[in-house]
């Protein structure tokens, strides 16, 4: 297996495979405070023994799990942005495939009054290791069945940055 150095184009998408770890944290604190605060109003409500110190610390229990969550989805990413090289392998191209496909959501059901029949396009796609990998027309039209192609991963999360001819 070859190094490579990232590209830029691989750093923005391994920063961008991270916006999950920053949303799903985000609602996880705002579901979780409310459930604090509301747990908070309905026991002064009631005269219990709930007080600011026991609200202070499940707030912070909340905000500490947002955190890790955040961190256990995002931690492989940046360790590759970090370590700043992908790692070339080498694969033969089973299978080029070649079909037209339709774009989800963009026609009418028949029993629309104003018909509108779906948009298609052109996918095309390489069986490698029996796996379907979609690929741009470009490297498409380069390739042929049994050739090599270069798949580029981030070494610690394992993530498909791109695709080459070898």
């Amino acid at each position: 297996m070859k190094q490579r150095a990232l590209t830029r184009e691989d750093i923005k998408e391994l920063r961008y495979q991270c916006r999950m770890g920053y949303i799903i944290p985000f609602f996880i604190s705002i579901v979780g405070s409310a459930i604090v605060i509301t747990l908070f109003e309905i026991h002064i409500n009631q005269a219990a023994a709930f007080d600011y110190g026991t609200n202070a610390l499940l707030v912070t229990v909340v905000a500490l799990i947002a955190v890790l969550v955040s961190y256990y989805m995002n931690h492989k990413y940046y360790g590759d942005i970090s370590n700043n090289y992908k790692i070339a392998q080498t694969k033969v191209l089973e299978r080029k495939v070649r079909k037209k496909d339709f774009e989800a959501g963009s026609g009418n059901a028949t029993t629309m009054p104003h018909k509108r029949s779906m948009k298609s396009f052109t996918r095309y796609d390489f069986i490698i290791d029996n796996t379907v990998y979609r690929v741009d027309k470009q490297l498409f039209n380069t390739c042929h069945d049994g050739d090599k192609v270069l798949f580029y991963y981030a070494p610690k999360s394992k993530y498909l940055l791109s695709m080459a001819k070898a």
